[in-house]
């Protein structure tokens, strides 16, 4: 599995594709919904982040 880190410069490119995080101890894997203006917010289906995901603060991979 080839992964590239997501970060404000890249994430435009990278909607549709899915992610890999850290939440806890339990790694997670979603996909992007889109992307926030500011380009430092994603927006995935996970309700426990409120669907949302801040990329800035985070280590997250998009999967290629």
């Amino acid at each position: 599995m080839q992964t590239i880190r997501l970060t404000p410069f890249n994430v435009q490119q990278y909607v549709g594709y899915n992610i890999v995080f850290n939440h806890g101890t339990n790694q997670i894997v979603k996909r992007i919904e889109r992307v926030s203006n500011g380009r430092k917010t994603i927006v995935i289906d996970y309700p426990a982040l409120r669907n949302n995901l801040e990329i800035v603060t985070r280590n997250v991979r998009v999967i290629v």
